[in-house]
């Protein structure tokens, strides 16, 4: 009898959890939800009639036959966002939340003890949230951080959610003073004009030698209206190249010109990685049809022919979506994968290159989609760059983060952070 209310009990389970996905599946489709993370029905800053589903939690879970297990980790009161290891503890790392928010989690040595939490810095009070992509996006630590106490932030500036809809991505640096961000040495370092909410891309990551890759989006606007992408002279729809050194920017070629474009034709790349070989994996959002996965080695400047292409594809905005796969002007680099914005796709969410973390992802780029809560590897099988299923994990997937014990971490948009470890439960005794 206990077993047969146990597995009724299961069912119905699984039942109510579907029946939340097909609801979810359901007002995306009604709305038609396309390619875009980051739009309101108010503003229509990208395509129109977008409306984001509500922001409730789906349980993390995923197939037993993938050899993982989707386990609860932590839980914001924001969206999650960025893990970075604390520098001064090795049971610690810093969660950044969208709202502003730093949060030291902390591991309890006798991991069935609950966990601790503390706050190292608020900016909740001079970053924006008046659009869901806004907030505190990115940060990193000063390669020198053990002498300096300085991090670098990447963030939209707090403005009225009444005014125009310009929204500036700001590069600043703070210092960290016996663990708490010191919110009087907070000073703005770079500052980039953008004429909308959206697409502001984010992510700062160290590649040594004092110098930082940074990820902005193309400033938003269905389609690109200002034509940032295909502008080479314009920071947006970029990766920049930051040195940061002695707590300060150095300029580029004795200018006073802070900017040093990488990468450029792109369009919402919300984070990006880099591998052991120095190659730069940047995952970018698409506008209606495809997502995409590029990979460039890092100093190999590149133009990934945003708003001119999508995916493989020539972006002909009055068609809706391309079919036909073209081959792209020698001026461009195409993605090394695809995927279309299909009954559940909608945005490309990146990603790591996994050389840490359970075996079956090592040696590949994971990366989501927002939506469907699908998961893949980019994996190099005889020479080609394939996507591997991993499974779907049911949530609403905003980003990954690395744990204490390099768990690779899933955040999801309602605020709660999963594990996904090998499943050891699953394996032949």
């Amino acid at each position: 009898m206990y077993l047969e209310s146990m597995h009724t009990s299961k069912k119905n389970t699984i039942e109510m959890k579907n029946l939340r996905i097909f609801l979810l599946v359901f007002i995306l489709l009604t709305y038609g939800l396309s390619g875009c993370l980051g739009d309101d029905e108010q503003e229509q800053e990208d395509e129109p009639g977008f409306v984001w589903p509500e922001q409730v939690e789906i349980d993390c879970s995923i197939a037993n036959h993938t050899g993982l297990v989707c386990e609860y980790y932590a839980a914001m009161n924001s969206t999650p966002v960025l893990t970075l290891d604390d520098p001064d503890n090795n049971d610690a790392i810093w969660i950044l939340n969208l709202d502003g928010q730093i949060t030291r989690w902390t591991q309890n040595e006798e991991q069935e003890l609950p966990s601790q939490t503390s706050l190292v810095g608020d900016l909740s009070g001079i970053v924006s949230r008046c659009h869901y992509e806004q907030g505190l996006l990115g940060m990193e630590f000063d390669e020198d951080y053990q002498n300096t106490g300085r991090v670098l932030l990447v963030y939209n500036e707090n403005n009225s959610c009444e005014s125009a809809k310009d929204s500036n991505v700001v590069l600043a640096h703070a210092k960290i003073i016996d663990g708490q961000m010191d919110l009087d040495s907070l000073e703005v370092l770079i500052e980039v004009n953008k004429s909308n909410r959206n697409h502001n891309g984010g992510n700062i990551v160290s590649v040594g030698n004092n110098q930082y890759a940074w990820s902005i989006g193309d400033g938003g606007g269905s389609f690109d209206p200002h034509g940032h992408g295909q502008n080479s002279t314009s920071l947006l729809g970029t990766i920049q190249l930051v040195h940061y050194e002695n707590e300060s920017i150095v300029l580029v070629n004795g200018t006073d010109d802070p900017s040093y474009t990488l990468h450029y034709g792109l369009r919402n790349p919300w984070r990006i990685d880099f591998d052991p070989n120095g190659n730069l994996w940047i995952a970018d959002v698409g506008q209606l049809c495809f997502e995409e996965v590029n990979v460039v080695p890092l100093m190999q400047s590149s133009n990934f022919g945003w708003s001119e292409r999508e995916g493989f594809h020539d972006v002909d905005e009055d068609k809706g979506c391309y079919e036909n796969r073209s081959e792209p002007n020698s001026e461009f680099t195409d993605p090394i994968i695809q995927y279309s914005n299909n009954v559940t796709h909608c945005s490309i969410i990146g990603g790591f290159w996994m050389d840490w973390g359970p075996e079956l992802l090592r040696d590949g780029f994971v990366y989501g989609d927002f939506c469907s809560g699908q998961i893949w590897s980019a994996k190099n099988i005889d020479g080609n760059w394939t996507a591997v299923e991993v499974g779907n994990v049911g949530t609403m997937i905003v980003g990954f983060g690395k744990g204490v014990n390099n768990e690779l971490l899933i955040f999801s948009w309602a605020g709660s952070i999963y594990q996904l470890n090998e499943n050891h439960s699953s394996e032949s005794p």
